[in-house]
């Protein structure tokens, strides 16, 4: 009996998170999904400042603040992952979540800030400093997805800092992200092509030099593969307002002065590469 009244508790839980959702006019138990595309979006500037000493932290963040509740709730998600992912309170208030991680990298530098002055005696001028800066804010938007961009910084008392930036896509009727679900024919002569193509305008342009053959391009490239078969970045492509976006981190595949490999191509060159479900986020 106890489980039957748990059971029923439990689905009128569901029903009642879900009675804030369109529902279609031609049967009310399916969800409009347009109508949910069509809801406005509405994000608020989040803060976290801490600068004392050697010591730097620092959090912006374009919090969802209204919109389809499916989509707030998934960017919200998204969020506090690249954050770290603990945060395990109510996500409604987004200057709260912020400020617990803000606190907790806080905690964490200061520790190692302290550690490394112990360990040099006391003396400070040993320090050159520490520091975590995150800006996780909304690219683009388009009229059947969003693209967040993520970039993080991270500065250990080194000889220099690192740097991280992706791009995360999602579908605006549901949340659902698309990484590299959303390719197809990956392992193809013709993607590689494209992947070669990139890297090659890529170093051209950061170099000032003309890199179009293979030699030219191995000059720059850390890994011993074959020019011609040069893995994706390990962070998946996104959508932008020009086309699909690769990204590969320092050192992911040139050496740290190389900065960001970094390339878009236009949506009608990916065509092929692109799953039918993928092809309907970038339809007019």
């Amino acid at each position: 009996m106890m489980k039957k009244i748990l059971t029923f508790i439990l689905g009128m839980m569901v029903v009642a998170s879900c009675d804030h959702l369109p529902k279609s006019s031609s049967d009310k138990g399916d969800f409009d999904l347009a109508a949910l595309e069509e809801m406005s979006f509405e994000t608020e500037k989040l803060s976290y400042s801490y600068e004392k000493d050697k010591i730097q932290v620092g959090i912006d963040v374009d919090y969802p603040a209204e919109g389809n509740p499916l989509l707030v709730n998934a960017v919200r998600e998204l969020i506090s992952e690249q954050l770290g992912g603990t945060y395990d309170d109510d996500m409604e208030d987004g200057q709260q979540m912020v400020d617990s991680y803000g606190d907790k990298f806080k905690k964490e530098l200061t520790k190692s800030y302290e550690e490394e002055v112990a360990a040099n005696d006391g003396d400070e001028d040993i320090v050159v400093g520490y520091s975590h800066v995150f800006d996780i804010k909304k690219s683009y938007e388009s009229d059947h997805f969003i693209t967040y961009l993520v970039d993080e910084e991270i500065f250990l008392n080194g000889a220099h800092g690192t740097a991280f930036c992706h791009g995360v896509t999602l579908r605006k009727s549901d949340g659902r992200r698309f990484g590299t679900d959303m390719m197809r024919n990956r392992y193809s002569e013709e993607f590689y092509a494209i992947i070669k193509k990139g890297l090659m305008e890529y170093f051209s342009d950061g170099s000032g030099e003309s890199v179009t053959t293979d030699e030219e391009l191995k000059a720059f490239i850390l890994t011993e593969d074959d020019v011609n078969y040069l893995p994706m970045p390990r962070y998946a492509p996104y959508f932008s307002e020009e086309g699909v976006v690769f990204i590969y981190q320092p050192y992911e595949i040139s050496f740290y002065a190389a900065g960001m490999p970094t390339f878009t191509v236009p949506y009608e060159k990916m065509d092929p590469f692109l799953t039918n479900t993928a092809k309907q986020l970038v339809e007019k």
